[in-house]
């Protein structure tokens, strides 16, 4: 028995707990907008240049979002009225260290491994909070009249809890840099409060474009998608034979099959459409078959029941009872069994690929060339593996069939055989 690791623990991935599809279009739409008006403001105290370098927002648990703050930051906590839950606000030590350096008039950077913050820097920290509260708030004004104002300032992340470890939480994190040096600034809001105003808006043009397609999204699964090539293949001739019959079969016999006029284009194991057959440059070419009046559809093809039929009550069936088998019965073998089964056979004519684009624009009477040449056999496949291969011979009634030749691994010895 294998021995049991007390640190492995059992993971869900299909807990929706575990990886959630959330996603604030509004955070998103107004974070960058926001956090480039801090900058702003920066630049308006410091009198030095201030870049914002990157907008990260995601959805992260609370646990998560505690955990990736900076050790050695200020915080602010404020109210989300008239949205329910708490904002909390946490700006980098080393991002207030570069503001105070600048105020007191420093013209490079110092740089030092930073423990704690100073009482000047608590000072100024505070207000760079405040600066960032009010900014935000002036961003979502046309949206939704926040009134943000820190109700607390913290400096250790044990005292920032604004929700339970395991709820979601929007998180914007801006990475700003100065001439002094560089920090973060982080906002964390409960995903809660801001999905009921998202679904309020959601049908506005305004800031979010509603929820209209994507057009960047649209055009680019577009263009994904009729570059996937697809692979075609064309059958034909397809049977169902007994196991009995398919083992009995040797180079030289004959499938017990008769080749279909038209092939039959198949992808992704669908039929497609019919295509008539020939040659060209070489190759094996196919062209698409024009439906012609009284033509049954590829799509189409499956029984249907007419309304007499539904409106007829189905007879009740009760089981039979079973006794006992008579001790002189002969028992039933594996093999009797087993020669009963059934062996899906086609007979293909040959592949090719086709782009996603090409196959939506293809029409009757286009011609595509197969990767089958001229005079090469043809592949017969069981249950969807290659089997052998055969050609083409005339049986009776002006109908033809197909014999076999070669099953697939005898040729691939051969081909090796020669190639040596």
């Amino acid at each position: 028995m294998l021995d049991t690791d007390p640190n492995v623990e059992t993971l869900d991935l299909l807990d929706p707990m575990r990886a959630p599809l959330l996603r604030s279009v509004l955070m998103e739409t107004l974070a960058d907008r926001f956090m480039r008006q801090i900058a702003f403001v920066l630049f308006q105290r410091m009198r030095h240049s201030v870049q914002l370098l990157s907008c990260i927002h995601n959805v992260i648990a609370h646990e998560s979002a505690m955990s990736a703050l900076p050790e050695v930051m200020l915080a602010g906590i404020s109210e989300l009225t008239p949205l329910r839950g708490r904002m909390l606000l946490a700006i980098d030590g080393d991002l207030i260290g570069a503001m105070v350096d600048a105020m007191c008039g420093a013209t490079s950077a110092h740089p030092f491994e930073r423990y704690e913050l100073s009482a000047l820097e608590t000072r100024i920290g505070r207000q760079m909070v405040d600066m960032a509260f009010a900014t935000i708030t002036e961003t979502f004004t046309p949206i939704v009249p926040l009134n943000l104002a820190a109700i607390a300032y913290e400096n250790a992340t044990g005292m920032l809890a604004i929700a339970d470890g395991q709820d979601w939480m929007i998180a914007v994190t801006g990475i700003f840099e100065t001439e002094l040096g560089s920090g973060t600034i982080r906002l964390i809001v409960p995903y809660s409060a801001f999905e009921t105003l998202e679904a309020k808006i959601a049908n506005q043009s305004g800031l979010l474009g509603g929820r209209g397609p994507d057009m960047n999204w649209t055009s680019g699964v577009d263009q994904l998608t009729d570059s996937t090539n697809i692979d075609l293949r064309f059958d034909l001739a397809r049977a169902h034979l007994p196991l009995a019959v398919f083992q009995a079969l040797r180079p030289g016999d004959l499938l017990p099959v008769t080749l279909w006029p038209h092939a039959v284009a198949v992808g992704g194991g669908v039929d497609l459409f019919l295509a008539d057959y020939g040659q060209q440059d070489g190759h094996v070419c196919c062209r698409v078959k024009a439906e012609e009046e009284g033509d049954i559809e590829m799509t189409t093809q499956k029984e249907r029941l007419t309304g007499a039929e539904k409106l007829i009550e189905p007879e009740r069936v009760e089981l039979e009872r079973l006794q006992a088998q008579p001790r002189g019965a002969a028992a039933i073998t594996a093999k009797v069994v087993l020669d009963r089964v059934q062996v899906a056979v086609a007979v293909e004519l040959g592949r090719t690929q086709i782009s996603v684009k090409d196959l939506r624009a293809l029409r009757h009477g286009q011609i595509l060339q197969l990767d089958q040449m001229i005079g090469e056999p043809l592949a017969i496949f069981a249950n969807g593996q290659k089997l052998a291969y055969g050609e083409v011979v005339a049986v009776a009634n002006d109908r033809y069939g197909v014999r076999v030749t070669a099953l697939s691994e005898d040729a691939m010895k051969d081909e090796e055989d020669s190639a040596s």
